[in-house]
């Protein structure tokens, strides 16, 4: 491997910590947002590939780079007063309906649209355990163990999930995953909602900004590598044609 590949892959992995940490800022108010933490390879896992395929250059273009991870630790909850701001009170999930199949998120804030329907924010329907939540009217009360009332009528419950590895769940965006590869649990302990409450992002603003400051300088350093070893190259090469 020669300097400008390493140098080249250094910077391709500060431009997937830029990345992560620019979609942390942008979200840093959005609600049950999960942090996205970059994840990159060792090098001696880039050494060992060409140490396979001896006097193969390693292409940076096809270098391939391991899927982010999210921190799923809970966020702390801010009070709405809005009755249909739901909060879970630990690890779960609620499941939701898209155009694409059921997802899941940590976002609760809830309201009812114009079919009926107990959505998220995003206009996604939450799921019951028989299927979406359709109330008629405009009101509905929510238990803290997912209860949905509408003038002492049992509506459904909410239906919530837990994963026993949700790292290995994938992100749609806006703070919604699919399953991915994750195992739903089988623990059954009874999740709790607290009732006129959000959860806010788990990121923290002031890491982000040391975390940006520091890969903008990695950045800096890989690209002062490369110009150095243009710099040599072309030295060399001046040198060869005096000869």
């Amino acid at each position: 491997m020669d300097a400008l590949t390493i140098a080249a892959i250094g910077m391709q992995n500060s431009l997937n910590r830029l990345n992560a940490t620019s979609q942390n800022l942008a979200n840093v108010m959005t609600p049950g947002y999960k942090k996205e933490i970059p994840v990159a390879r060792t090098f001696g896992s880039y050494l060992g590939e060409v140490a396979v395929n001896p006097g193969t250059a390693l292409d940076v273009a096809v270098v391939s780079h391991p899927p982010a991870l999210y921190d799923h630790t809970p966020g702390t909850m801010r009070y709405t007063a809005n009755p249909l701001d739901i909060a879970i009170d630990g690890p779960g999930f609620i499941e939701v309906a898209t155009d694409t199949g059921l997802a899941y998120t940590r976002q609760g804030a809830l309201h009812i649209d114009a079919s009926g329907r107990l959505v998220t924010s995003q206009g996604l329907a939450v799921m019951a355990q028989g299927g979406e939540l359709v109330i008629s009217g405009t009101t509905a009360t929510i238990t803290p163990n997912g209860e949905v009332w509408q003038n002492e009528r049992l509506v459904g419950q909410i239906k919530l999930v837990r994963f026993d590895d949700p790292k290995s769940m994938v992100s749609l965006g806006g703070g919604l995953f699919a399953q991915g590869d994750a195992i739903f649990s089988s623990d059954r302990t009874i999740e709790r909602f607290r009732i006129g409450y959000q959860e806010n992002s788990n990121v923290n603003s002031t890491q982000e900004m040391v975390r940006l400051s520091e890969t903008m300088r990695h950045f800096e350093s890989m690209q002062k590598v490369i110009q150095g070893y243009d710099e040599m190259m072309g030295n060399a090469i001046r040198k060869l044609g005096e000869f």
